[in-house]
């Protein structure tokens, strides 16, 4: 097509209508799939996050019947007559020592969240005497300083007690392994150690005191629902816990105050179950993803309700230029695809700019070269008919420079 049908004159009535039509309303696909999913995402966090506190759902918790809970331990020893108390803060398990009165109480400390250096000496303070679940190597040093951490071990078998503990000579074989302890003194007369291993160590001691003593079970496989019931476990977790008339289940709580003066990290704000969940819910969505990305399929031509040909689209664009009287951005225009066409024909880059392009154009088609500048240079046309013998102009340098 020449350049001049971009500015030619044609009659306002000209044209097929199908190219002045307005388009139709692009379809919006509805994301009903998706929203619903992201809502049932939300809700299920926050119903974690919610539930996660309180409900007696944690690992070994007096009130959960999960199978890594201790409720079953729990009610047995509230039908015995031992009276059960759960307490998350230090302040509240001291007030539970307190109120058993002369009967006195045992403390299980259930490692839930760390204690700090305050907290222990409260408790060792306290009187009563403590079983320690697991401890770590901090709170043996100030609650059984007699005993220290040897290993940890994963494996669980039945193991015999070895020792003259009475808790453990009624129990018989129970369930070893778990967190290892061993007495600083080998000649310690206070320490008693229980389902020692060969290789050193055992998951049960004794420490007596002065009116009171320390229990450390290293496996809390004896406490859980799921395995109270194997070998002896059952036994050894009633007469370990049910020594006393009370029995004080301490889950400290890593949200309280009382347990460091440093604040919280980031991870002790996380309801416990919540970082598991947000790494299943996010497993789903990359699924959903790969899911909705295999349905799209293959790129499939979209039948379009309009079809405009090109001509008619410059005609179009050459009667708007005419009906505003822009007869400026019309030539600039012109003038603009005409250097691009010759830089593409001549081998000149675009980016080298008109007098480039006009160099080369006047060399191939032997023309002054100031001839060939002032078609781009020149002023813009005073009337539609300088615009239309601008184009002709340009049409005409075109053509000469292909034809050389």
């Amino acid at each position: 097509m020449s350049t001049a049908a971009a500015v030619r004159p044609t009659s306002a009535g000209a044209g097929p209508v199908a190219s002045g039509a307005p388009a139709p309303a692009r379809r919006r696909r509805p994301r009903r799939a998706t929203v619903a999913l992201a809502a049932l995402a939300v809700l299920v966090l926050l119903s974690l996050a919610l539930a996660s506190r309180g409900t007696g759902q944690g690992e070994l918790d007096p009130t959960s019947p999960a199978p890594g809970g201790g409720r079953a331990v729990a009610q047995v020893l509230q039908d015995l007559g031992v009276a059960v108390t759960r307490t998350t803060g230090t302040a509240q398990t001291l007030e539970a020592v307190r109120a058993a009165g002369p009967g006195g109480a045992t403390v299980l400390v259930v490692p839930t969240a760390p204690l700090g250096p305050a907290q222990l000496e409260d408790l060792a303070a306290s009187g009563a005497d403590l079983v320690l679940l697991a401890p770590a190597p901090e709170v043996l040093e100030v609650l059984a300083p007699g005993l220290r951490r040897s290993r940890e071990i994963e494996t669980a078998q039945a193991v015999p007690p070895q020792c003259d503990v009475p808790a453990a000579q009624a129990a018989g074989p129970a369930t070893g392994g778990g967190v290892l302890v061993e007495p600083r003194d080998d000649e310690d007369p206070a320490v008693s150690l229980c389902y020692g291993l060969p290789f050193g160590g055992a998951p049960y001691a004794v420490v007596e005191g002065d009116g009171s003593r320390v229990v450390v079970l290293g496996q809390p496989d004896v406490l859980r629902n799921e395995t109270v019931a194997d070998e002896g476990d059952a036994a050894l977790a009633l007469r370990t816990l049910g020594a006393r008339d009370a029995l004080v289940w301490y889950l400290p709580d890593p949200l309280d105050p009382a347990l460091s003066d440093e604040p919280l990290p980031l991870s002790a704000l996380v309801p416990p179950g919540l970082l598991r969940a947000a790494q299943v819910l996010g497993v789903a969505a990359l699924l959903l993803l790969l899911w909705w990305g295999r349905r799209l399929g293959r790129l499939v031509p979209e039948q379009l309700p309009v079809v405009v040909r090109a001509s008619e689209a410059v005609e179009g664009r050459g009667r708007l230029y005419r009906a505003a009287g822009d007869r400026a951005h019309a030539a600039a225009v012109l003038r603009s695809a005409s250097l691009g066409r010759l830089a593409g024909r001549l081998g000149v880059p675009v980016s080298a700019g008109t007098s480039a392009v006009v160099t080369a154009a006047a060399s191939a088609t032997g023309r002054p070269a100031a001839e060939v500048e002032a078609l781009y240079r020149s002023p813009a046309p005073r009337d539609d008919g300088a615009l239309v013998v601008l184009a002709h102009a340009l049409d005409t340098l075109e053509k000469e420079v292909r034809s050389s």
